[in-house]
Formats: C-alpha cells, sequence, structure tokens
C-alpha cells in the first residue's frame, strides 16, 4: 500500500477512536446518573445581611423570598447542558432599597462547612428577572475574603450593584452541575451547601447624563472607572460621583480591568499603565432613524451618502421600537440580543501579551483546551501587538473565557455596527475614521495624512503622490513613526472613533478584525437551522464543527474521498446571543443579505472601482469596501487592514474563511 493509502487509513483509524470517545463519554455521564440517584446537592439560600454605619438599618434594604420553601435542593441530579440548567426552575428574591439615599450592594454566595464538592463543578446563573443569564462556573468569579456566615468555609461574590431610592431589583438563580463533570472527578455523595449573603451600604449619588435616559455605565467585578488625560493619554481613577464622561460632548465613558495583584488605587489617584490589563469603553443602548432606503442597498452607481444618524438613548425597560424602512425608529438590534442597557467595547483589537514582536503575536492554540488556557495572553491596550493568526473558534474560545463572570465574548458583527452609527451620530466625531496604518501591527496608532487611494499593493506616499496616498509604516511600539504617530501623541485621536482619547480606535485599519458573524449552513434559506457553516473546506475553515461550503476530496493524499464537514473541532455556541447568522448565499454583492444596524447593506449603494490594477467593491460612506459573506468566504471581517488605505474604515465591511489568517485578529466585548 502506497503513503496514500496509509494516511486514508490513519485518519479513518482517527475517526474510530474519536467515536469510541464519544461513546465512553456517554458511558460515564450514565454511570454518574446512576450514582447520584438518591444522592442530594442541598443548597441553603435564605439569608440577608447588611454592613455599614449605624444609620443603615436592614429595614433600609429589604429583601424578599418569592419561592415557597426556603432552599434549593439538586435531587436525584447530575451533570447537565447549561441550556438545560438555564431552562430549570430559578429561585426568586428580591432587593429593595427603602432608603432616601443610593445603596451599594453586593450578593454573593457562602459554602457551609458541610460542603464536600468544589465550585469548580458548580455552575451558576444569577439574572434579572425575565433574563436567562449567562452560565459561569463558581469558581470563576472573585474569591469573598471577609466571610459573614458563621461556619462558612468559602465566599464568591457574584453581583455589585446601586439601588435608587425605592427602586427594586428581581432576581433569578439557577444553580446545576457542570456538564463537563465526570465519574472520574469523584463528586459522588458530595454535598454542595451555601446561603446568599445580600451586604450593603449607603452609597453616594453616582453622577448621570439625563440624555442617556438611564443608560448610564454599569460597572461590576473587576472594571473601575477612569478619566483619560486629553493631553497626554495618561489615566486616573475616576470618582463615579462626578462627571466622567459626557455623550452630549463626545466624551464616552471608560473603564479597566487592572493585572492580577494590582488594587483599585482609589478615587482620583492616577493608575500606571503597566497596571492595566485591558480598556473597555462604554456604549450605550440607543434607537436609531433608519437613513437609506431600500433602493440603495443593492449594487449600482455610488453615492456620497454620509450623513449624521439620528440618534435617541433607550432604556432597557422601554417598548422595542421595530421599524424597517427609512424614517423609523430601530432599537439597535446588539443591545436587544442580551437586554442590556449598553455594552462594553474593547478599546483596541486584543492584543498577545509579551509578544515582543508582530511574529511572536501570531498564536493559534491546538484546541479548545489550549485556547482555554491562552486566556491568560489576553491584553486590550495601547502600543502593543495584535493577537493574530488565530481561527475564528479560537478567538471566540479566548473571548469566553477572558472573563465570563463580565459575559465577555468575541465581538459580533452587530455589536461593530452599534458602535459604527454612534461614531456617526451627534454623540461621536461623525467623519472618516483615521486608519492605523502601522505595518507592524501595533494598536493605537494613526496615519499622519488621510489616505486618498485604496488598496494598491504599493506604498505611496503622501508627500510624493498627495493624489494616490496610501502610505504605511511600522516602528517600535510607544514611537512615532515617519507616517503615523502612536496613541500616547495627542494626535492619534484623529483614530478615535470621537476624536478625543475617550473614544475607541482600531476600527479602521491595523489588523482585519474576524466577527463571530457567519453564514447559515443552510442552502434551502429557511434561515432557521441556528448553525453556521464551518467554512469552505476541511483545510480553510473556522475551526468550528459544521458543514463545509465547498467541499473538496482529500487533496494532499490524491484520495477522492469528500470530506463535507468538520467533526473534530470546537462546538458552536447552543446559545444564539453570541453569534450573528446570516442567510446563506453564494454572491458577495447580494447587499439584501445585509441586517438592519450591522453597518452593511446600509451604507449603499455599492459599486465597482479600480484603484490601479486593483478592483474593489466599494459603499457611498468613505469609499470603504464592500464585500458581503458567501459560500466562498462565510464568516464576516470587519476594518480593513494597515496598508487598504482609504477602502480601510470603520464601515467597511468583508469577509473571510475564518482560518488563521496572519492578517486578521479579533475584538472583545462585555454585556451583562
Amino acid at each position: 500500500m502506497d503513503k496514500n493509502g496509509n494516511r486514508l487509513l490513519d485518519r479513518l483509524e482517527e475517526y474510530e477512536n474519536k467515536k469510541r470517545k464519544t461513546e465512553i463519554a456517554i458511558l460515564v455521564i450514565i454511570t454518574l446518573l446512576v450514582i447520584a440517584i438518591g444522592v442530594s446537592y442541598a443548597l441553603w439560600i435564605s439569608t440577608k445581611e447588611q454592613t455599614g454605619e449605624n444609620v443603615v438599618s436592614t429595614s433600609c434594604l429589604n429583601v424578599t423570598i418569592e419561592n415557597e420553601e426556603d432552599d434549593i435542593s439538586l435531587k436525584n441530579t447530575f451533570p447537565i447542558l447549561d441550556e438545560e440548567g438555564l431552562n430549570s426552575k430559578p429561585y426568586k428574591f428580591n432587593i429593595k432599597n427603602n432608603c432616601e439615599e443610593y445603596a451599594d450592594y453586593k450578593i454573593s454566595l457562602e459554602m457551609l462547612s458541610e460542603t464536600t464538592i468544589n465550585s469548580e463543578y458548580i455552575k451558576i446563573a444569577l439574572s434579572e428577572e425575565g433574563d436567562k443569564g449567562v452560565g459561569t462556573l463558581l469558581n470563576e468569579y472573585e474569591v469573598k475574603e471577609q466571610l459573614t456566615v458563621d461556619g462558612a468555609k468559602e465566599g464568591r461574590q457574584i453581583k455589585r450593584g446601586k439601588l435608587k431610592p425605592s427602586e427594586e431589583k428581581k432576581y433569578e438563580l439557577r444553580i446545576w452541575i457542570d456538564e463537563d463533570v465526570t465519574k472520574e472527578d469523584g463528586i459522588e455523595n458530595s454535598i454542595y451547601k451555601s446561603k446568599i449573603v445580600v451586604e450593603s451600604v449607603l452609597g453616594e449619588k453616582p453622577y448621570t447624563e439625563s440624555i442617556l435616559n438611564g443608560t448610564d455605565p454599569v460597572l461590576d467585578g473587576k472594571l473601575i472607572p477612569i478619566n483619560i488625560n486629553e493631553e497626554d493619554g495618561s489615566v486616573t481613577r475616576a470618582d463615579e460621583t462626578e462627571k466622567w464622561y459626557s455623550y452630549a460632548e463626545q466624551q464616552w465613558a471608560n473603564a479597566v480591568i487592572l493585572r492580577d495583584g494590582i488594587e483599585d488605587p482609589g478615587k482620583n489617584q492616577p493608575i500606571d499603565e503597566n497596571d492595566i490589563e485591558s480598556y473597555f469603553v462604554w456604549i450605550p443602548r440607543y434607537r436609531y432613524e433608519i437613513f437609506t432606503e431600500e433602493s440603495d442597498m443593492v449594487l449600482g452607481t455610488k453615492e456620497e451618502k454620509e450623513q449624521i444618524i439620528n440618534i435617541e438613548f433607550e432604556n432597557k425597560d422601554e417598548p422595542v421600537k421595530s421599524g424597517t424602512t427609512k424614517g423609523q425608529m430601530l432599537t439597535h438590534p446588539a443591545f436587544t440580543s442580551f437586554n442590556t442597557n449598553g455594552i462594553w467595547v474593547g478599546k483596541f483589537e486584543t492584543g498577545y501579551d509579551g509578544a515582543g514582536n508582530a511574529g511572536e503575536a501570531q498564536v493559534n492554540p491546538s484546541n479548545e483546551a489550549a485556547a482555554i488556557e491562552a486566556t491568560n495572553k489576553v491584553i486590550i491596550k495601547p502600543n502593543v501587538y495584535s493577537w493574530r493568526y488565530i481561527q475564528v473558534a479560537k478567538a471566540y474560545t479566548v473571548g469566553r473565557h477572558y472573563e465570563a463572570t463580565l459575559n465577555s465574548h468575541m465581538m459580533k458583527n452587530m455589536e461593530w455596527g452599534a458602535v459604527a452609527y454612534l461614531q456617526h451620530s451627534q454623540y461621536g466625531s461623525h467623519a472618516s475614521v483615521r486608519i492605523n496604518n502601522n505595518s507592524a501591527f501595533i494598536t493605537g496608532y494613526a496615519a499622519r495624512y488621510e489616505p486618498t487611494t485604496g488598496y494598491t499593493t504599493t506604498n505611496e506616499l503622501c508627500s510624493d503622490t498627495p493624489d494616490a496616498c496610501n502610505e504605511h509604516g511600522g516602528t517600535k511600539p510607544e514611537e512615532d513613526g515617519e507616517y503615523n504617530t502612536n496613541y500616547f501623541n495627542k494626535e492619534s485621536v484623529v483614530a478615535s472613533t470621537t476624536n478625543n482619547y475617550t473614544g475607541i480606535y482600531d476600527m479602521s485599519g491595523g489588523a482585519l478584525e474576524y466577527m463571530m458573524a457567519g453564514l447559515d449552513d443552510n442552502s434551502t434559506g429557511d434561515g432557521k437551522t441556528g448553525k453556521l457553516v464551518s467554512g469552505r473546506n476541511y483545510i480553510s475553515n473556522s475551526g468550528f464543527n459544521g458543514i463545509l461550503t465547498w467541499p473538496t476530496s482529500d487533496l494532499d493524499n490524491g484520495n477522492n474521498q469528500d470530506i463535507t464537514s468538520i467533526i473534530d473541532g470546537i462546538d458552536l455556541p447552543d446559545d444564539e446571543r453570541y453569534y450573528d447568522k446570516y442567510d446563506y448565499g453564494t454572491n458577495y454583492t447580494s447587499y439584501y443579505r445585509g441586517k438592519l444596524g450591522d453597518a452593511s447593506k446600509e451604507m449603499g449603494p455599492f459599486q465597482s472601482i479600480k484603484y490601479k490594477s486593483q478592483s474593489r467593491f466599494v459603499g457611498g460612506w468613505y469609499n470603504d469596501e464592500g464585500w458581503l459573506i458567501h459560500t466562498g468566504a462565510p464568516w464576516v471581517q470587519r476594518s480593513g487592514m494597515y496598508l487598504h488605505g482609504i477602502s480601510a474604515g470603520i464601515f467597511e465591511d468583508d469577509a473571510n474563511i475564518g482560518i488563521n489568517d496572519v492578517n486578521v485578529g479579533f475584538r472583545l466585548v462585555l454585556a451583562f
């Protein structure tokens, strides 16, 4: 038998081994189910506590329990899928502030001494009434250093918030055994017993902005509010009771997550840049007036269509607007998917912590476990090398595990659109966002001059050919280059969504950015499958399990075996809130398949134009490129890259295969 035949046998053997492993895993779960019969995992949840000055009494913060029983019991239980856990019966309790002052509160779970099961095996979802929330391992929450309940041995802080006078919050708590627990974890006959602790102190009234209509920034867990010096980009810890943002003045709210071991420095204190792990910017929930006629969402004759987008901030408690045609109001879908009053968006492309050059930031973890482990390499800062060469499935995994308690995830296409439309409203710069033309893929840079030419494959200097300007170049982090300036040079703000330091960077150029958005795997076009395709073929795919749009025979081995799907990769998320799905299509100019709000088809009409020998489809907004995803390239990518010139931009919409591409990175979002 020749080497090609041996390779085929190896592939078949590998497939059979994986199949056997799946069967074993099923048997393990069944065995665990049998062992678990008659075992009770008791979770007592019936206490309330309050601390603070004497003027804060227990009558100030009222905790009520809606359930008839005063405890939750997971009896005859076994590991279940997150989907089942999120659909299980919740335990409900309400917190109401009866005082005339604001009240800060914390919700914790404190495990009692009888507990013999580790928190790493328990999953919880705490959410406001009507929202099932997100399942998170209990051990991923912040450890509570000072325990309140007698006999408690471990505490986890699971929620922090603020109540207005007379305000009430209704919470639902769901608890289950994590689906990944197996017999080998040794949890048989274990007990988990804990109590909920609600602690409160009087708080000062936080700063709010009236035009936001209650969509002011929400801080929780590790997020530290900051002010950014408009002269040099340096950071101080903000005082939440004083003005630290103003969307009316294009000053967006910023917050940071500090590196492990770095404590909150306190109000108005400086924060060393080296102590910061990641920057995020708040995008408040809003509705917008649809601004494009359906007849313009097509391939035709390009027109200049830039305009200020009419936006009204909308609290999640207000009725949703569901407009479909020009002039009607539409609640932006980026906020309705998680039903939040806003999202925190990574201020920069995701970087790779510790990378000393562009090549060291090209990392594609080998599998799902390696991607989870690589989460500690996430850094979202200026002057770092953008993390590229990573498949979509690995980027998604990194995103979901970065700050799970804050519901971190890989940015979706609709979330990109939410930033783009806010940028082009009266609350943003409403101008062309300057390209990051740093050829070393360093974050936060800005071109010195606005490009006038699209991608031509050559570096054409503005000083030599101003009518054909497409210059780009690299430099060392924190140093200005010949053609660009670094973030800490205040001239870089032209690359911000606000034309000042409070905006979001790298949304034009730098690296291309994969979105968690792809093509529906159903070629019949009914849009009901709820799954995305994996990629083009068994070599060029996202790393997710799923069908392939251009199945090929085993080309490497010279065999005629057709490979139609990926079966040994990472499973797609069951929760559709974490991805955007587009109708199946074979044409990259069928713009009607775009979505309202995602900054794709609304940027039309589109036209094919040529920059020297390079043809590009561009829209009516700043000549930003427009290629819709299709069977040949079924995953969305945005922004363009450093050498795309005027074709790059915040309204650029492009397509890729989902592979680990040296030019493509990703961005993270928090939604809670």
